[in-house]
């Protein structure tokens, strides 16, 4: 006397189809990770660098127009600093500065004259940036 089975399984073919389905959906899960990681890494790094470039966009920085200066030259003459590790941090932070004259400012008819002046100062390193400086005429 046979038995039969009725018992339905998956076949060789059905497994291997939902195992690369799986490793598709896996693969790009990782993707998306490590994508997700470098921008928190980029966005880290270039919060740094901007709160760094702060540094640099002080009165004393229309003096250096045209020259490269150390973080610790410029501030050194505002704040005092005991900690030689933080004169050794500051001295690394080397910053090109250009200042550009006085932008024209347009006048509106019937109004005041506009009392301050405005210059771009221009931040060359490892990340540039581009400040507006507000000062009275």
């Amino acid at each position: 006397m046979k038995l039969k089975s009725n018992k339905k399984a998956f076949t060789i073919i059905e497994l291997l189809i939902s195992v690369v389905l799986i490793s598709i959906v896996i693969a790009a899960i990782l993707q998306m990770q490590q994508q997700t990681r470098d921008m928190a890494v980029y966005i880290t790094d270039r919060s740094k660098s901007e709160f760094t470039n702060t540094l640099f966009v002080i009165d004393e920085s229309e003096r250096y127009h045209n020259s490269e200066k150390d973080a610790y030259t410029l501030i050194s003459q505002s704040f005092k600093f005991d900690d030689f590790k933080n004169k050794e941090i500051l001295e690394k932070k080397k910053k090109n500065i250009f200042v550009t004259d006085a932008l024209k400012l347009v006048e509106i008819e019937d109004m005041p004259p506009i009392p301050f002046e405005v210059k771009k100062i221009l931040l060359k390193g490892n990340s540039s940036s581009i400040f507006y400086r507000f000062s009275q005429k």
